[in-house]
């Protein structure tokens, strides 16, 4: 995987500066790519769609975390799998944010007096996850995108749904509903951006020949996710997962 990052780069035009809406001054600023925002965001994840969404993103961190847990073969995860958890889960950000979030999550977790490094509650863990910092900077299109991603690359990949039927068609219908351009992806779009994203949190998904074969065959079919500037939603200063993770790869 050495060269998936540097080759997803490569045909990712992106500017040096990103437009980013500030919750409580209704202003918007312009923030390098390499800056991480301070936390400015309103209490609520997903704002007016707490009642819909919240419960589908707690059923989606307990599918994480039941996986994990069964492939590993315990019956609760331990530390070393909650920080390969995190990884997966928090937004696509620079090598250093991620590691310095994964660590700092952890601490909150084991602070619970009901975890210890071998056996921490998924309850807990979930719980920490809706309530995480960097979840609720990105916001919640971000993280429903995130999510739908996941899903997607799942089911396809593996075969496991980590969305029952109702709450991925729910979620699917929110994301197009908000004019997502992940929710018009097919599996092998789906796929590219999953494994750029697992590629650059350090948990590839693929060697370095089946992503250039797959490019190649996304570059046949005039896939826009090879060769894309901003979509309608970035241009209007929206953080999106695909912004993220452009600004990861800068």
């Amino acid at each position: 995987m050495t060269a998936l990052v540097a080759l997803f780069l490569l045909v990712q035009p992106c500017s040096a500066f990103t437009t980013v809406s500030l919750a409580r001054t209704g202003t918007s600023a312009r923030v390098g790519i390499h800056t991480r925002l301070p936390s400015i965001v309103d209490p609520d994840l997903f704002e007016d769609e707490e009642e819909e969404m919240l419960p589908i993103a707690r059923n989606f961190v307990s599918a994480k975390y039941r996986r994990s847990a069964r492939e590993h073969g315990r019956e609760k995860c331990n530390k070393d799998d909650i920080a390969e958890l995190l990884r997966s889960l928090l937004p696509p950000v620079t090598s250093q944010e991620l590691g310095d979030e994964v660590e700092k999550t952890l601490e909150i977790i084991l602070q619970n007096k009901e975890n210890t490094e071998e056996s921490i509650n998924e309850e807990n863990f979930v719980e920490a996850i809706v309530a995480n910092s960097y979840w609720r900077e990105a916001r919640g299109l971000v993280v429903k995108e995130l999510m739908y991603f996941d899903s997607l690359y799942s089911f396809y990949g593996t075969g496991e749904a980590l969305l029952n039927d109702d709450d991925y068609e729910e979620l699917k219908e929110n994301l197009t509903w908000e004019g997502s351009s992940v929710a018009t992806m097919n599996k092998k779009e789906a796929l590219f951006v999953n494994a750029v994203a697992a590629a650059k949190r350090g948990i590839p998904i693929m060697d370095d020949q089946e992503y250039s074969s797959l490019k190649n065959d996304l570059r046949k079919e005039r896939s826009w996710v090879v060769s894309r500037g901003q979509d309608a939603l970035e241009k209007l200063g929206l953080d999106t997962f695909l912004g993220y993770l452009h600004r990861a790869l800068a």
